[in-house]
This record gives structure tokens, sequence and C-alpha cells, in this order.
């Protein structure tokens, strides 16, 4: 497979230009999503990437198409049309996987079903503010917007940063059988992920500073001028080098979003992956710098952050299977969310430390155990069941994320 030439960012009005190849590609994902929401649909708003206008479009022999997800929210008439439309996600998502990728959209759909009162009190979160910067009304009632909340950057708890590095940590996790595949197409999928989740460890820097810059290039310049330095004073020996590291990293997510679509080797795709990792597991240490010396006690008392009442209510008092002496050991571990997360983190973590390919020490192993996720013993393995779990326990299924 030859590489594909420039890469180029289209903006949201590329969406109404009629017979545009990006256009029609939105379109087709619109439809799926219109076709979800049904009768009760008020408004259907485009955020993310594609809203930004930083989704990045490749062309390969006369054809385009995309590696970057596209966001939507579906504003609904009432709680009932959201569950019946959710459900109608839930059974039509393989089938529009598909389709979407022979229209040139090769990432995920993710619609989000919300009532306007819903969109009314949206937390204060990255998402919320992108919505509310780039959002764009693609179907329905385009007001609708108006009701989405206004935060500043200041007003993000940290919990949220954190909730956004640890998702990125399952986007690099995700990433790594396909660095090694033979098929160039899977490498330039990997890239893509691995890339997105570097680029956003400057967005989490920035919210915990209280601020967060209109895009990535100027998140990137803000963390290479301001953060940099902190975060280097912050890390144990075996991180001590990834600051000057991170210089490089940014500078192919700039690359990338810019117009260089190289598609790497394998040798060199996995470098980048490795480089990535340790970045991401620096950011992560720096994120938790109060929560323990050593990796694996970390990532544990990480994962019971929440207070003793949540984790409680939302695991041993919620529906569900095991024994309650297992549910409560489980419970006081930490919120399902927390310890599928943390046990991410762990995996990530491994990788960073290990000399060849990932594997699991003997405390990366009784951590991943005592967070009750996965019980493999093997790094991949555990890496799917991890990654099967946050695909259900965060994102309700939509990413059929650990099935490599």
């Amino acid at each position: 497979m030859t590489a594909p030439s420039r890469q180029t960012a289209e903006p949201a009005g590329a969406f109404q230009a009629t017979g545009a190849p990006v256009a029609e590609a939105l379109r087709e994902a619109v439809g799926f999503a219109r076709d979800w929401a049904g009768d009760g649909l008020v408004a259907l708003l485009l955020s993310g990437s594609h809203a930004t206008g930083e989704a990045v479009w490749f062309e390969r022999d006369g054809r385009r198409f995309t590696l970057s997800d596209v966001d939507l929210y579906a504003v609904m008439r009432d709680a009932g049309a959201c569950r019946s439309a959710a459900e109608r996600a839930r059974r039509g998502r393989a089938a529009a996987a598909a389709r979407l990728a022979d229209a040139g959209i090769e990432a995920p759909l993710e619609v989000g079903f919300l009532t306007p009162d819903g969109l009314s009190r949206m937390a204060a979160r990255p998402g919320t503010i992108e919505l509310v910067r780039h959002g764009v009304a693609v179907a329905g009632d385009a007001t609708v917007l108006g009701r989405v909340p206004r935060f500043s950057p200041r007003e993000v708890p940290a919990e949220e940063a954190a909730l956004l590095l640890e998702n990125r940590g399952f986007e690099l996790l995700d990433a790594w059988p396909r660095l090694l595949s033979p098929d160039a197409r899977d490498r330039m999928q990997a890239r893509h992920a691995t890339l997105k989740a570097a680029a956003d460890l400057a967005a989490v820097l920035a919210l915990r500073a209280g601020e967060l810059p209109d895009g990535t290039a100027a998140r990137i310049e803000w963390a290479r001028s301001r953060a940099s330095e902190t975060l280097g004073r912050a890390l144990p020996p075996d991180l001590a080098d990834v600051p000057m590291g991170l210089d490089r990293l940014w500078a192919s997510c700039v690359a990338w979003r810019g117009g260089e679509g190289e598609v790497p080797g394998i040798d060199e795709a996995a470098g980048e992956w490795r480089r990535a990792v340790r970045a991401w597991c620096a950011v992560w240490w720096w994120c938790f710098a109060d929560r323990g010396r050593e990796p694996w006690e970390r990532a544990l008392r990480v994962a019971a952050r929440a207070p003793l009442p949540r984790r409680l209510r939302r695991g041993l008092f919620a529906p569900g299977p095991g024994s309650p002496a297992r549910r409560a050991r489980l419970a006081l571990a930490g919120t399902p969310q927390h310890r599928v997360n943390a046990s991410g983190a762990i995996l990530l973590l491994a990788s960073a430390a290990s000399a060849g390919p990932p594997a699991l020490s003997a405390g990366a192993l009784r951590a991943l155990l005592a967070l009750g996720v996965t019980s493999s013993a093997g790094w991949d393995d555990a890496r799917r069941d991890v990654l099967a779990a946050w695909d259900t326990v965060v994102l309700g299924g939509q990413r059929r994320a650990g099935t490599r």
C-alpha cells in the first residue's frame, strides 16, 4: 500500500458543501444517528474534531477517508425516547460501521442521547467547553445549542482531567496490535490513535492549570512553554527523560494534523507508541502525585480515589454478579470505572517498564488481581480483558474494544 497523499483538516462548514466527499461521508453518519433517534429527535449536534475543523482526512487512489471519530449528541424529546434510541443504536452499530467504512469513515460513530434538560445540565468537562466553542447543529432545532452551559476551563474539576487522561490510555492499549500488523492501513489507524493520545496530554496539563487553549497546536505550544519544566520535577528517575522526548512526539502530532500522512513501518510505529506510552505514564504520575511512591501501590490508591459511600453505592449496592464478599472487596477497591481505569494504567506502566515486548511483573499482576477486572497473567490477554471492560463500563459498547 502506498502512502496516502497529504491530509487536510476539514471545517465543519464542509458538511454543507453539496457534493463534497467529506459532506457525503458525514451525511451518512448523520443519517444513521437520525434513524436511531427516530421521531423523538429534537436536534442533532456535531462535536469533536469534525466540528472543530481538526478531523484528519486522507486521500488514496481517488478515495477520501477519515480516521477521526464522529461525535454526535442527539437531543431527544424525553427520557423514554433516549432509552429507545440508545437500544436502536446498540442493535445497529455493527451494520453502521461497515456502511460508514464504505463511505469513508473508518472510525467509530459515537452518539450520546440526552434530553434538552440533560443538555442544560451538562457538567463542566472539556467536551462541554468544546461543544460551546464549536458545536454545529446538523439536524433539527439549532437553538438548543444555546442551552449548553458555559464553563471556563478553571471550572473543570481535576477529576475530569484525570478521566480524559485515563481514556486516552485506553486508546494507546487499543492501538497496540495494529502497530504490529503487516497491513499499512492498520498501522495508520494505530498511529492516529497514538498521536491523538499524545496530543491530549497537552490538554490534560493545561486543564490542571485552569486553561484550555483552543486547538491541538495551541495546547501543545502552551504545554511546551508552561508545563514541561513542572512535569519534569515530579517524575521518578526512570521517567525523568520524558519531557525532552515529548517535544519530538508533539511535533509529530502537529505534523499529523497539518498534512504529513506517512505510514510508519512496524519498528517505527512500535517505537513511537512506546514513546507515547512513556509520556502518558509521566503525565499520569504527575497527575496523581500524592497517591504513593511505588507504581502499583499508586495505581491501587488511584482506583480507590472516590469517597467510600460512592464506592459502596456503585459496587456493593448496585445490581450485578458476584458473591457479597467479592462485591464488598471490589467496592472497597474502587468504583467500577475507577478500577477499570486503574487496570489500564497498570498495563501501560508495565509496558513502560518492559525492556522488550510488554509484560506483567509480579507486582503489576498482583495489583491487577486486586482490582478484579482481569485474571489473565499475560499482558496482551489482560489488555483485551481491560479494553472490553472499558468499552462496557465507560463507553456503553460503542467501540467494540478488546476484540483485537
